[in-house]
């Protein structure tokens, strides 16, 4: 369990998982397409990968919060970038607003520590 005493640290790690686990709910597609068990397995861990992945920044950003804020900020804005033309702008509300928010979340616990 994660233990701080900064609790905005801890509502920023908080967001960060929850993301994680909302980006699972894109993993689910693979099960609606007719395909061989096999297939199947090599979709669902491709899909896996960017979840398993924020987990993996969450818990970096955890120890390091400024890494953590400047991360998820350019993850943020890459995603706006690189997707601005091929997607409607709710996408990018729905997938780089929270990571704005992690990011702006802690920047907060960055400075509150100091």
């Amino acid at each position: 369990m994660i233990r701080s005493k900064n609790k905005w640290l801890l509502a920023a790690t908080i967001l960060g998982i929850l993301y994680a686990f909302a980006l699972l709910v894109f993993a689910a597609d693979v099960f609606s397409k007719n395909q061989h068990i096999s297939q199947t397995f090599i979709d669902l861990v491709l899909h896996l990968i960017p979840t398993i992945i924020i987990l993996i920044l969450v818990f970096v950003a955890h120890k390091r919060p400024y890494i953590g804020a400047i991360i998820f900020a350019v993850l943020a804005i890459t995603y706006i970038i690189t997707g601005w033309t091929v997607m409607h702008w709710s996408a990018h509300v729905l997938i780089a607003g929270p990571l704005l928010v992690i990011s702006f979340s802690y920047i907060i616990a960055y400075k509150s520590v100091k």
